[in-house]
Formats: structure tokens, sequence, C-alpha cells
């Protein structure tokens, strides 16, 4: 993060450069000369005095000079810089929030409108959108059932007190009968209805200490279950909802093939997203969140910039959206797009 003291160390006219300069090179793509930032000073400022200006800026840690006889671009430092100082970012166009409306007006389940939010928020940023569902650790038990997919395997349906439902297949030991785990799902509703899985663990174990010769079988099923729920800190990966990795494809930053090849493989990672994104609202600060190249943690992002906020459900359980780009993004409107759905999608839900 950059301090303020770093910044107060510019003045007026090299802040307004650096920010102008920044402007053009998200738009162009391009490192920018002193002649072209020269333009649009309407001859109040020389190449030459811009030139000094910007080498100033590059001593500083703000630009960076890719070639000798290229012109500058924005390091990291320069961009959190302009993040910093963006001030209010805008708001959308009302072509988006039209599109918005429409778009989420026609999900008829939690799982339908993450799914649509993340078209809307790669679409719209032009990057790749993401939404997070809560853990299913932290969501209250409404209804369960156990499903016998054969060969060990069953299917657990759990849909939690805010209609979210969220499945996962677990191997059992033993083999179960269907009316068994019938037995198993009625079981825990009637038992643990509106407690989180921590909570259902826990008389869980006491349980199976207690009344273990009583429902031996069962509780064995459960065991299976509970253990499962040790790892559960996170969103499973189909609780995830990513779309628009292929707009990184026209971005000239990713034109080498082997970083495509891990940035797809990353994509396909979910776990992998979802530890970046908690990481980035690690602080608890509440509203839009912006982690730039290395404030990520993660070598591979060292290119990318992550946009995300937090939404609630009907329970309080909170689940994370936002965009992932290359560090030349269009902040204005990826902190706009990223606000508006963070308040839309949580209203939804409580409607």
């Amino acid at each position: 993060m950059v301090h303020k003291e770093d910044t107060a160390q510019l003045d007026e006219r090299a802040r307004e450069i650096l920010r102008l300069l920044i402007r053009m090179h998200i738009s162009s793509g391009d490192p920018v000369g002193s002649r072209t930032l020269s333009r649009f000073f309407d001859g109040k400022l020389s190449p030459a005095s811009i030139r000094n200006i910007t080498a100033e800026l590059e001593n500083a840690g703000y630009l960076v000079q890719p070639h000798t006889s290229a012109g500058r671009i924005p390091s990291e430092k320069g961009y959190r810089y302009y993040v910093d100082n963006l001030g209010d970012s805008g708001k959308l166009t009302k072509a988006d929030e039209r599109m918005i409306a429409r778009t989420l007006a026609e999900s008829d389940t939690p799982e339908d409108l993450m799914l649509r939010a993340s078209y809307l928020l790669s679409a719209i940023s032009n990057n790749v959108g993401i939404v997070i569902a809560p853990p299913l650790a932290a969501t209250q038990l409404k209804h369960i059932e156990f499903v016998d997919l054969g060969d060990g395997k069953i299917l657990v349906i759990f849909v939690s007190t805010s209609g979210l439902l969220q499945k996962k297949v677990i191997r059992a030991q033993d083999p179960y009968a269907q009316e068994e785990l019938d037995s198993a799902g009625r079981f825990l509703v009637d038992k643990f209805t509106g407690k989180t899985l921590p909570e259902i663990r826990s008389e869980l174990l006491q349980m199976m200490e207690a009344e273990r010769m009583l429902y031996d079988r069962m509780l064995n099923l459960l065991r299976v279950w509970n253990d499962t729920l040790e790892v559960e800190a996170e969103p499973s990966a189909d609780s995830v909802y990513v779309q628009g990795a292929a707009n990184m494809i026209n971005q000239p930053e990713f034109a080498d093939i082997e970083r495509m090849r891990a940035l797809f493989r990353m994509f396909e990672e979910k776990g992998r997203l979802v530890r970046i994104l908690n990481e980035c609202l690690a602080g608890g600060s509440e509203g839009v969140q912006i982690a730039i190249g290395s404030e990520l943690g993660v070598p591979s992002m060292r290119d990318f910039t992550v946009i995300t906020c937090a939404y609630t459900f009907l329970d309080n359980t909170v689940g994370h959206l936002g965009i992932i780009g290359p560090t030349r993004m269009e902040y204005e409107r990826g902190i706009s797009i990223v606000g508006y759905l963070g308040r839309l999608v949580g209203e939804r839900i409580h409607a």
C-alpha cells in the first residue's frame, strides 16, 4: 500500500501528469511518451519539462520505462496511488443498470442469481467475474438428503435457511440402503434445523459417544459426513461461479502462451480463487476492496488486480463477489460494477 507521506512529496503538476499518464496507458496499453502528454497542456508544458517530471516520478517508483527509447508505464505503486485518489468512482450508465435489472429479474433461485451476477460482472467490466457463495460451515440447516450413488459414494444435498442449495459427494466404507439414508436425513432435520454445521458436528460427536449402540449404523454414516465438514472452512468448487476467463485472451499483457496456460489453470482451481478473494477481504473493511499485483500475495498474480466486496444472505452468512483483470484495467468502471452488484445481490436475496 502507498502511504500518504509517499504521495505528499509530489506537487500538483506531478500528480496531474501521473494521473493523465495512467489514464492514457489504461486506454491504449502502450507506453506514454512526453510528446503525447504535452499535447494535453496546450503548450503550457514542453516535452522536455514533462520528461523531467516523469523521470522524477520514475525515480520515486510511480513509473517504469520498459525500453530506453520508449515512454513510461505505471508501476504497481503508481496504480495504487491512482486508485487511492480516485475519489467518487462514478456511477454505471443507465444502459448498464437496465441490463443488470433485466438479467437479474429472471433469476428464481439464489444459485441462479449468483450465476447471473458473475456473468454481469464479466460482461460489464470485460474481465473475469467471480461470485462465491457463503462457506457451507457458516450456513444454517433447513433440509438435508442423502442419495446413494453406488460404489460407496453418497450425495449429500444441503439446503440452508436462506434457500441456498449446496451438494457434496462423500464416500462411505459400509454399504447403506436408501431407506437408511432417508432415515438419516429425517433425523438430522428433526434434531438440528436452524443450527450451523459446526454446531451440528459438536452435538453429533457427543451423541456418538452417548448413544453409539442405539444409532450404530446411522451414526457411522453421520460420522463420515461429519469428517467431511472438518475441511469446509471455504466454499466448495461448485459454489464458486466464474465467467469471462476468455476476456483475458484479448489483453496484450497475456499474449504469452505459457502465461495464458497458467492463468486458465488458476481459474480451473476454484479453491485458489476463493483463498485469493478471502485474502483481499481479510482486513475486515466494508465496501469495495482493491488488491493490486504483489498485494495479492501470489507470485503468479503479479500482473493482476482484484476488485471485490461482500454481500449478505438472509441468515447473515456472507458471500463475496468481484472481478479479476490485468493491472491495466478500467478501475472506475470495475469499482462501480462491483459495488453496485454487491448491494443489489444482497437486496435481492433478502427480498
